[in-house]
């Protein structure tokens, strides 16, 4: 059996966004633990609420699923927006490219907001954070998920 609809498209957005020029295959789903300087720059992707569930016909719903992808980058020769700006743009490349991101059931990929980057000069090299947030509506089944 397929997995729900929400998570094939959290998977192929992961896909989408490993291998960006900048950031390589530091792309990594739901961290929680501390990024290490070894895994930057990086995107992060988290799966966010799952909203307006709205009925098409008797046998369809349709929803939207926000997806928040964190840049993070870390630098002492450039300067930190800058960097995380070229994630920005990568990503926004990645996912652009194909509204689906790959799958039949997706109707549309928006892109959404963009948080005010968060800097710290805590640790050895300037770090930079900076949340992307996009908007994937989907079709399936009403009775089952992954359909």
């Amino acid at each position: 059996m397929a997995n729900h609809r929400a998570e094939q498209i959290v998977v192929a957005v992961l896909a989408k966004v490993t291998g960006l020029t900048t950031t390589g295959a530091r792309a990594f789903r739901g961290r929680l633990y501390p990024l290490q300087a070894s895994d930057l720059p990086a995107v992060l992707v988290y799966m966010g609420a799952d909203t307006d569930p709205m009925v098409h016909s008797q046998s369809l719903r349709d929803s939207t699923i926000e997806i928040g992808l964190d840049a993070v980058v870390q630098s002492v020769t450039t300067q930190i927006d800058t960097l995380l700006n070229q994630v920005r743009k990568e990503i926004i490349i990645a996912l652009a490219a194909d509204y689906t991101q790959g799958l039949g059931f997706v109707l549309d990929s928006t892109e959404g907001d963009a948080d005010e980057p968060d800097l710290s000069g805590a640790a050895d090299q300037p770090i930079g954070r900076m949340r992307l947030r996009w908007r994937i509506r989907y079709r399936r089944s009403r009775t089952d998920p992954s359909a």
